[in-house]
């Protein structure tokens, strides 16, 4: 009888643990992240020559939330400022030019996460992009030879794609990777410049309330 009643006792625990996990995973969460990126724009063509731009690091951060929309579906919105570019250099007889630019924007991911279970997400989905500042360093056999942090020339906000996998350390803390792409150019309508676009990886850290 006694050996029944602890039983009884222990199956009321687990089935009451299970239903408040499950209530936690319904409820609507917010959070915060930061992590690095490794992006780069492509190609870059004038001249008639074509050149390719090598990544370069660079920094994120903002909001998150997760708004579940079915027992493994979540809407995943995100608003975070995002530090973009690239890096690229040519060399011509005894002259190496180099560009370095840093394009900042406020990326708005729109996600849906479908999770196979409670630790791992994977998420995918469209995100725009706003065009915040920029800066480009010009640079002639290493030394400093321009500046310029007009925009001008550059597309006001651009149409992208997000696609990633999110991994739950815990209840709170979680482990995100997600590889980035525009669909849009990043400089205006300028055939010369139809491949620079933005793409690139990104690894973060976030944190839900």
């Amino acid at each position: 009888m006694k050996k029944l009643i602890i039983l009884s006792a222990l199956g009321l625990t687990l089935t009451a643990g299970v239903n408040t996990a499950r209530a936690q995973s319904t409820m609507p969460r917010i959070g915060i992240k930061a992590g690095a990126n490794y992006m780069t724009l492509g190609k870059l063509e004038t001249g008639g020559a074509s050149y390719n731009y090598d990544y370069r690091f660079g920094f994120q951060g903002g909001l998150m939330a997760d708004l579940p929309l079915a027992t493994q579906l979540s809407f995943m919105p995100q608003v975070l400022y995002t530090q973009k570019g690239g890096n690229v250099k040519a060399t011509v007889g005894n002259t190496t030019g180099e560009i370095r630019t840093r394009i900042n924007y406020l990326d708005v991911p729109l996600l849906i996460g479908f999770k196979p279970s409670p630790e791992v997400t994977l998420f995918a989905g469209p995100q725009v992009a706003f065009l915040l500042s920029q800066a480009s360093d010009t640079y002639v056999n290493g030394a400093a030879t321009a500046n310029t942090t007009s925009t001008d020339g550059l597309r006001k906000n651009a149409i992208g794609g997000n696609v990633g996998v999110g991994y739950n350390i815990n209840n709170n803390v979680s482990l995100s990777g997600n590889y980035v792409f525009d669909f849009d150019k990043a400089a205006n309508d300028n055939a010369a410049q139809s491949k620079a676009k933005n793409s690139g990886f990104a690894l973060s850290l976030g944190y839900s309330f």
